[in-house]
């Protein structure tokens, strides 16, 4: 029996009493007989530890020491018929042993703690670094796809409307963008690779993957907010304004594209109405996985041959409803097989109500339609607005394209440094000024070019491509402020497929010849030109302002 040093001798004979025993397994004392149970308990705890030498600890070889004698019976020892008395090892550790490795976890789990604070503080430090780099990325290079550049118009529409930099998490979303969630990743991870989005904050370390090293590895494209790259500006609503106007002119120039977009959201939006309309109204499952793509195409080939949404919601019913009847009056079905009926009964109706009116059903508000949706109608509304007057645009730049071909062919293909001094001689020259009208004004050159500058800029020449015999003077460094905002120079200028810019304050266009880059007085077919520019320029413009 071990005892405290300095027990006093009361304490001790209490101990002594407690510990007493006549053979293993009978006590020599209850503890009753010996004082009051919670005082002997308490005291034999605090001063004593009764050691049983035969029985020594697996981990140090040390006797196996108990506080009690309930600790001692729960060693399963304490018998006459089972006590060693030659040496045994102990089926668990002395309590010495259990108190050093209660401590030594007690540090591994603080060292393990430290670590993981080390490592998320080392991983906050590169996420946050890793944000932070997107301001140094480079002008984006490339345009994207029409649904990718369709996407980025909707993310900024719906920035503008919410008065946010950023948008999403689209895991919060309750809508899509594109055709489906997953579509959505995608088109968010092209446009982030092609420069045109970067990932922003709020977001916890929880949102990115990481090295082994703590290092991003990338984020979790549904879980962080976006906003615009930052090389497209730091006044956000000007980068806001440019990169919609990009977009905007990129998708009007491929309307046919826009229009299968267009159809492709509205086939899997009728097959999300019939998925939807099996489940809650008829407690059916969705269109069977092998049939999916049939009754995508169904749809789609509907919408080609000229039915709208609204009819093929009319004809999703009718089928569901007769396919349910046969369904029930039908028995020993296998699963799936009135869901599978639907697509085959789709088909059918919209077969035979080629030659018949179709009712027209509006969505219930169970499903919507893509975001998407709603700005490529407005874009297809925009472009038709202006369809026969960029018909017209197109024809003539072409004419005027090769005529200059031709006769720099015939010339001598000199040409003269960019602005020589020249002679005084009147010049008929266009003018779109910031209210976005056009002019057509006859001046000396350089009185065209203090009509720029006199707004306090300096004067640039734009060079531009086709058709090659226009150039324009814009001003520099002005002042970005509404007043000097000029859309609808922006817009004739992209036209005539110029992308710098934005450009502000008055632009100038001039003719210039094949020999000779001086001012020259613009002819009769490239004021024509000009004039069809601007009037489709301000028409998108006031389409897209009205929008807003």
């Amino acid at each position: 029996m071990l005892l405290e040093p300095s027990l006093s001798e009361q304490d001790k004979a209490v101990c002594l009493a407690y510990w007493a025993f006549t053979e293993p397994g009978s006590w020599t004392h209850k503890v009753a007989e010996i004082g009051s149970s919670n005082q002997v308990l308490r005291t034999v705890k605090e001063a004593s530890r009764a050691a049983l030498l035969t029985c020594v600890c697996p981990e140090c070889g040390g006797p196996t020491t108990v506080a009690t004698r309930s600790e001692m019976a729960a060693l399963g020892l304490w018998h006459a018929d089972r006590f060693p008395f030659e040496e045994v090892a102990s089926s668990s550790s002395c309590a010495e042993c259990r108190e050093a490795a209660a401590a030594l976890e007690l540090q591994e789990q603080q060292r393990a703690h430290d670590e993981e604070q080390k490592a998320a503080q080392e991983r906050v430090q590169a996420a946050s670094a890793w944000v932070a780099e997107h301001s140094n990325h480079p002008f984006p290079d490339e345009f994207p796809t029409v649904p990718d550049a369709l996407a980025l118009l909707t993310m900024i529409d719906i920035m503008e409307r919410t008065e946010r930099d950023t948008f999403g998490p689209i895991n919060t979303g309750k809508y899509t963008l594109g055709l489906s969630h997953s579509a959505d990743i995608e088109t968010l991870c092209r446009l982030h690779g092609q420069r045109w989005l970067a990932p922003a904050l709020p977001a916890t370390i929880s949102n990115f993957a990481f090295n082994e090293d703590n290092t991003v590895r990338g984020v979790y494209v549904d879980q962080v907010p976006w906003r615009l790259a930052h090389a497209l500006g730091d006044d956000t609503p000007r980068a806001r304004q440019q990169a919609a106007e990009t977009a905007t002119h990129l998708l009007l120039r491929r309307p046919s594209r826009l229009r299968d977009t267009v159809m492709e959201l509205e086939a899997t939006t009728a097959l999300a109405y019939l998925d939807g309309l099996l489940d809650r109204s008829y407690d059916e499952p969705p269109v069977p996985e092998h049939r999916r793509q049939e009754a995508y195409e169904t749809f789609h080939e509907a919408l080609i041959n000229g039915f709208n949404l609204r009819q093929l919601v009319a004809v999703a019913w009718m089928a569901a409803s007769s396919s349910v009847a046969w369904g029930q009056r039908t028995p020993g079905l296998k699963p799936g097989s009135v869901s599978a009926a639907c697509v085959t009964n789709v088909d059918r109706r919209i077969g035979v109500a080629h030659d018949r009116p179709v009712p027209e059903y509006d969505l219930p508000n169970w499903v919507s339609l893509p975001a998407t949706h709603a700005t490529a109608q407005r874009l297809l509304k925009q472009h038709e607005a202006v369809a026969g007057v960029l018909n017209q645009f197109r024809s003539l730049r072409q004419s005027i394209t090769a005529r200059d071909v031709e006769e720099l062919e015939h010339g001598d293909g000199g040409m003269a440094h960019l602005d020589p001094s020249w002679g005084e001689s009147a010049v008929v020259f266009a003018l779109i000024t910031p209210d976005g009208q056009l002019s057509f004004q006859s001046k000396v050159p350089s009185a065209m070019r203090d009509t720029i500058s006199c707004e306090g800029a300096a004067v640039d020449r734009v060079i531009l491509h086709e058709p090659r015999t226009i150039h324009a003077y814009v001003g520099e460094l002005l002042t970005p402020t509404p007043e000097n905002d000029n859309p609808v120079a922006n817009e004739t200028l992209r036209l005539l497929d110029c992308y710098d810019g934005p450009f502000r304050g008055t632009v100038a266009f001039f003719s210039v010849s094949a020999r000779s880059n001086l001012p020259q007085s613009l002819d009769s077919q490239q004021q024509e030109l000009l004039t069809l520019a601007h009037q489709i320029a301000q028409s998108r413009t006031q389409l897209s302002t009205s929008h807003v």
